[in-house]
């Protein structure tokens, strides 16, 4: 009776995890003020599509900055900053390589913002894995870090969607902590 019931714990153990919630890293990178962040841009996702579910890598800029319409932050899209960008150096970042791009991007993002946030998505599994970034816009240096994996993060639109949602909400909450 005793081997019955314990393997049956054991098998609602496993039943449980297996429908595992969100699995995610958060860090708060030491001595950076993510309290005095008023307005966050979004930078160029760091995605390549490999199933035809997934959104483009424009698709995932606006649904990036569509998912922050929920935030506290003002928001910039990376297409005001592109176009900003080529307002005030006559350079058209998106003509570039994607390195000098990302180059461009942080040399002139301060004029624009506070921080800004750089999604990357790995997205060469079952399960896409998504890291988000906040960096210092005056000098690129990392003040916030989440890397988050769940099931409900399909490899289409809405579980896209669902991750920069979930990555607001967390974001927000680590800067009221903060603020504390």
């Amino acid at each position: 009776m005793k081997k019955i019931i314990t393997s049956l714990l054991m098998a609602s153990i496993l039943l449980i995890s297996s429908v595992a919630m969100a699995a995610y890293n958060e860090t708060v990178v030491e001595g950076a003020d993510i309290g005095s962040i008023k307005k966050i841009a979004i930078a160029l996702p760091m995605h390549y599509k490999v199933e035809d579910a997934e959104p483009t890598l424009e698709e995932l800029t606006k649904i990036v900055f569509e998912a922050s319409k929920r935030t506290r932050f003002i928001v910039v899209s990376y297409d005001e900053i592109v176009q900003n960008i080529k307002n005030d150096t006559g350079v058209d970042i998106t003509t570039l390589t994607e390195n000098e791009l990302r180059k461009v991007y942080a040399e002139n993002i301060s004029k624009y913002a506070d921080a800004y946030i750089t999604m990357t998505s790995a997205n060469n599994n079952d399960r896409v894995i998504f890291f988000f970034d906040v960096q210092n816009a005056a000098d690129s240096e990392p003040m916030y870090q989440l890397q988050t994996q769940d099931r409900r993060f399909t490899k289409d639109t809405a579980g896209y969607t669902k991750a920069c949602e979930d990555f607001f909400k967390k974001f927000d909450a680590a800067v009221q902590k903060a603020l504390k």
